[in-house]
């Protein structure tokens, strides 16, 4: 009996074992179809060979920073991952965390604008018909429309929105997928002027925004489309309000007017609206990050400005009062960059002060990065550690 007992737990052992042992073999079977399904997803939104060739160009020491660029006016800086974009009144400067010169790319734009995605940039002027798309080592393309490019914008995939004029309607907007071929989706307008546009993380929908006179009064509009539908799934007009931005903020549409913030889901419902309580809107910074840092109030008026930090569903998770007028502002992640005369002065989410900066010059710009502050002074592009 003792020795049919054993064999029944070595049985049972074994047994125990092999199911171990297939359940490894599943989730590594798992595993890799993930792994699988990521990179295709990765390679739909750009090229491998692109994504690689942009990783591998961010690599190697530079010279450092402070970098000198006496002699230009700097129009623009943005971060780009790990990337610092450098606008000039005449080259697109690519710069690794480390001052390494990725790209130099000449331009003959006037009033020259640039954005970005993960991977791709583009650069265009609102008097110009000619918009290029650039990554950090070629010039993808360069693309030419029958009217100003008014306002362009990138998806996170990279598919392209591009508003311009048209002869018989007062605007339009176009979008192409990331292989920048064939329009996948257009819309012309013939009752308002249309001026800005935001992607839903997913790459699907777009809002766009427009203005127009009705009855003598301003009003701006907001729309939504899917890609694949030819009309609106959401249309929405605000009455004597001026629509500043539309940007997705936690999965979320976010529409900053200069008395209100609105928050839309997915589907267009309304979720939130947060009012400005008579403070006017005078400066903020909305790009997908986990917060938006919005400056409020007349600082001419009361020597005081409000910096208020909104998280999902315009939720304030923190406020400051400043007794100084903010000239530049920037996040990253849960940080807040503000340039406060010339002095840097970095946030977090709770609105509490947990850095400052004072360089020996003046400051014209600044950018917030992966754990960095870079700024601009009349000769340098300066780079400080965050702590």
């Amino acid at each position: 009996m003792g020795q049919l007992e054993d064999i029944e737990r070595l049985r049972k052992k074994r047994n125990r074992r092999q199911n171990f042992k297939r359940l490894a073999v599943f989730l590594l079977i798992l595993a890799i179809f993930f792994g699988g399904w990521l990179v295709w997803e990765k390679m739909k939104q750009t090229s491998l060979a692109e994504q690689l060739a942009g990783g591998f160009a961010e690599l190697g020491s530079g010279s450092g920073y402070p970098m000198e660029i006496s002699g230009v006016t700097v129009r623009q800086i943005k971060t780009m991952g790990n990337a610092l974009l450098v606008l000039t009144d005449t080259h697109l400067h690519i710069y690794n965390k480390n001052g390494k010169l990725l790209r130099e790319v000449q331009h003959d734009y006037a009033n020259p604008v640039i954005k970005c995605s993960g991977s791709r940039i583009i650069l265009y002027d609102p008097s110009s018909r000619i918009l290029r798309v650039e990554s950090k080592t070629k010039t993808v393309k360069e693309m030419t429309f029958d009217e100003p490019v008014l306002f362009a914008a990138l998806s996170d995939q990279n598919d392209l929105a591009v508003i311009t004029n048209t002869q018989r309607f007062l605007g339009q907007v176009i979008v192409y997928d990331n292989s920048l071929e064939e329009p996948v989706f257009s819309w012309k307008s013939a009752e308002s002027y249309l001026y800005g546009a935001a992607f839903e993380p997913g790459g699907d929908r777009i809002a766009v925004s427009s203005v127009q006179v009705q009855d003598g009064d301003l009003v701006s509009g907001l729309t939504m489309y899917r890609l694949d539908e030819e009309s609106p799934f959401m249309q929405r007009q605000f009455v004597d309000e001026t629509i500043h931005d539309i940007s997705y903020q936690n999965g979320e549409l976010q529409v900053l007017t200069d008395q209100n913030a609105y928050y839309y889901s997915e589907s267009g419902k309304e979720k939130a609206v947060v009012s400005f309580q008579e403070e006017p809107l005078r400066m903020f910074c909305s790009r997908g990050e986990k917060i938006s840092a919005l400056i409020l109030g007349d600082y001419r008026e009361f020597k005081s400005v409000k910096l208020s930090l909104l998280g999902a569903s315009g939720q304030e998770s923190g406020t400051v009062s400043l007794q100084s007028q903010v000239d530049a502002i920037d996040v990253s992640g849960s940080r807040t960059a503000l340039l406060c005369g010339n002095r840097i002065e970095i946030y977090n989410a709770k609105g509490e002060l947990i850095q400052e900066i004072a360089p020996d010059t003046e400051v014209l710009f600044l950018a917030l990065n992966n754990g960095f502050v870079y700024y601009v002074t009349p000769e340098a592009v300066c780079q400080e550690a965050l702590s």
